[in-house]
């Protein structure tokens, strides 16, 4: 059995694949047929109706579903992912200020955030490139950008502080 935490507009729906023919919604059991045609692509029958459901994972943690014509962006988690995360973002709320250092030696690209602006826990800061490779750095908390301490085209050292979140 496979369980998963599905988060749609900060709502979450606890989901388990109880089999190819069940799935448990939030504790209601439906009756279905899934199929798995490839790692991206679903076939689901609910009814007498066919979904395709294409899954497209994009650069932040949301994975973007295309069911019957509809994009849906919802956070798609294991449960145990879920619960890691959920404790990380509790440990993060005791904490005062966050340093977010360079993970690695490298170029910045793109920073995505201002002074002054909300970041969630999780949430893509800036691009890192590095050996070639963009990198997206996220935040390590929820907070306020107190302080970016590096500008786009700027090389970095590794552990060098480049943000500061309040």
């Amino acid at each position: 059995m496979n369980e998963y935490v599905i988060t749609v507009n900060h709502k979450k729906k606890q989901v388990k694949v109880l089999s190819q023919n069940q799935i448990e919604i939030n504790g209601e059991i439906i009756n279905v047929s899934l199929q798995k045609i490839s790692n991206n692509l679903i076939s689901f029958i609910y009814g007498n109706k066919v979904y395709e459901i294409a899954l497209n994972k994009n650069e932040s943690e949301y994975t973007r579903f295309l069911i019957d014509g509809w994009h849906i962006d919802a956070v798609a988690r294991t449960k145990l992912e879920e619960t890691a995360f959920e404790l990380q973002k509790n440990i993060s709320a005791s904490k005062h200020h966050a340093e977010v250092k360079a993970p690695m030696p490298g170029l910045i690209l793109k920073i995505k955030k201002k002074i002054g602006e909300k970041v969630e826990l999780g949430e893509p800061l800036l691009i890192l490139e590095a050996m070639k490779m963009e990198n997206d750095i996220h935040s390590p908390s929820s907070g306020i950008i107190k302080e970016i301490r590096c500008k786009e085209g700027e090389s970095v050292e590794k552990n060098s502080i480049i943000i500061i979140i309040e």
